[in-house]
């Protein structure tokens, strides 16, 4: 499978568009996403909109969430 369709993968995609596709293949809303990273959905919201980018504390929060959710689709 590429990182393209693996919601699994660890790899941190680029730009505002990707952080929103990542979400949605993951199938959560922006404040189901900023709840399980720890974030406000104004922080996601920002980050979608190209008006911030994630912080790497933020990257290790989106890599251990996928990390979670590949364990559970195996």
């Amino acid at each position: 499978m590429d990182r393209e369709s693996d919601p699994g993968s660890t790899e941190n995609p680029t730009g505002p568009q990707s952080i929103r596709d990542l979400r949605r293949r993951l199938g959560l809303t922006q404040e189901e996403f900023a709840h399980a990273i720890a974030v406000t959905v104004s922080t996601v919201n920002r980050w979608e909109n190209g008006h911030a980018t994630p912080s790497k504390l933020a990257w290790r929060a989106i890599q251990t969430l996928l990390k979670k959710r590949a364990a559970v689709v195996r």
